[in-house]
């Protein structure tokens, strides 16, 4: 309500801001408990790098801000910090708190949905901000971060348990994309600036539909959630066959 004009690209920042408050939840919990058992990584890993890439698309550029007053600086600042809060949690893994990471429960190869978004961000990507490395990285970010959530959903199956700071962490992710998928399903044929082109004219479904590939990839999850929370069981028992 402080940084918005009323106009429906708010949405975007919206959920910008609900994905760093999840962040910082988690990075309050560590910095609590002094310890990063639960948390993955491999998919801050992938946070961090999708949270630069991005950055790399709308701080020098405007074709992918939120068309209202937010997107002069609040959007940027909310991706900013952000990513200063996935470093930190990296660190904290890496160095800190490393005696508290168990690397054998987080050991998905998140090289390869790296590789695997940058090879689909460079054939389809959108022409906004008409600068190829730019509409590319902003494309890899989206990619990268629809399958980013894989990493904790495997650890979590590792362990054979849910932490509940993650837990409520994939959650708020859950909501921040749900926000990001309705605004880009109401604007995507903006994406797809070349009407006449075999592949350029599907970018802008492409774009949604790998949105909707991380909401497909986390129902599960946000069903048993969901269900934990509704029947007052501690979301820390949401894989336990008695729930599952």
């Amino acid at each position: 309500m402080l940084f918005s004009s009323g106009d429906f690209s708010f949405l975007l920042t919206l959920s910008s801001l609900v994905s760093v408050f999840s962040f910082l939840m988690v990075a309050l919990k560590i910095e609590a408990g002094r310890s990063c058992k639960g948390v993955s990584l491999r998919m801050m890993e992938c946070y961090l790098a999708i949270f630069f890439f991005r950055l790399c698309a709308i701080v020098p550029f405007e074709g992918y801000l939120p068309f209202d007053k937010s997107g002069d600086w609040f959007y940027q600042t909310c991706e900013a910090l952000g990513f200063c809060l996935a470093g930190t949690m990296v660190y904290f893994c890496r160095m800190r708190y490393a005696a508290t990471y168990d690397p054998d429960t987080d050991n998905f190869q998140h090289h390869w949905l790296a590789l695997g978004a940058a090879g689909l961000a460079l054939i389809f990507h959108p022409n906004l901000n008409n600068f190829l490395p730019s509409d590319t990285s902003w494309a890899f970010a989206v990619y990268l971060e629809s399958v980013a959530v894989l990493c904790q959903l495997f650890m979590f199956m590792k362990e054979g348990q849910a932490a509940p700071h993650t837990s409520h962490f994939l959650a708020a992710q859950a909501l921040s994309k749900i926000m990001s998928f309705i605004f880009w399903a109401s604007s995507f044929n903006e994406l797809s600036t070349n009407p006449n082109h075999t592949i350029k004219a599907f970018v802008g479904n492409w774009v949604v539909c790998t949105q909707l590939v991380q909401l497909c990839v986390m129902g599960d999850f946000i069903y048993h959630y969901i269900r934990c929370i509704r029947q007052g069981i501690p979301v820390s028992q949401l894989l336990c066959s008695d729930n599952v």
